[in-house]
């Protein structure tokens, strides 16, 4: 005689795929979550290098220079 698969085991066996699958949807999503923020925040660093060194290299009049030093204040609170 051969052993049929009752109805609750082929219940599990589609629970653990489907648990599997969204895992790995999850994990994918999260993945693709991480390199866009990476993006964002090193493209962040890069204007605040910028800015620095554009306030530092730029000689401006008192009124430019303070707006720049403000605008670069700002870049790093992000």
């Amino acid at each position: 005689m051969s052993a049929q698969k009752t109805p609750s085991s082929n219940g599990l066996l589609y629970l653990a795929v489907g648990v599997l699958c969204l895992a790995a949807l999850l994990g994918f999503y999260f993945v693709q979550l991480n390199a866009q923020v990476d993006r964002q925040r090193e493209e962040a660093a890069e204007r605040l290098a910028l800015c620095r060194h554009m306030e530092t290299v730029v000689e401006v009049s008192a009124a430019r220079r303070a707006e720049l030093q403000q605008t670069c204040k700002q870049l790093s609170e992000q």
